[in-house]
């Protein structure tokens, strides 16, 4: 997902033991956001489950790699639009196959998605 990504870098705003959160601003100039919906412009939904799958990343740092096993859930509540700022505020609980992370994802109009991921360790080859 990255290389096709307009997040360009997520600012890491809080990461803890039980998770993290993650700030990024929405490009106002990105072809894939005009070209979304043409004549209203909103970030697609994919990104925001980007912004989720790299704070998860960042809280499990290197040397812990982890893979994306399955989006549990994914509730989108409002469009994001250019010029808006996001936050993706990650809990993470770890099971016996791995993370489960729940994420709420606000912008300062309120909350735009809820998305849950699971992760697996990721084997080595």
């Amino acid at each position: 997902m990255s290389a096709a990504s307009p997040l360009g870098a997520t600012e890491l705003i809080r990461s803890g033991p039980s998770g993290a959160a993650t700030a990024f601003d929405v490009p106002d100039d990105d072809p894939s956001i005009a070209g979304h919906y043409p004549g209203f412009n909103l970030m697609p939904g994919v990104y925001l489950v980007e912004a989720v799958d790299r704070t998860v990343r960042q809280w499990a740092g290197p040397g812990n790699e982890v893979e994306l096993a399955a989006l549990d859930r994914c509730r989108f509540h409002s469009p994001v639009h250019p010029g808006e700022r996001v936050f993706a505020d990650v809990s993470v609980e770890r099971s016996a196959s791995g993370l489960l992370c729940s994420a709420a994802v606000v912008t300062n109009r309120g909350r735009v998605a809820d998305i849950r991921l699971r992760y697996r360790r990721k084997e080595s080859p």
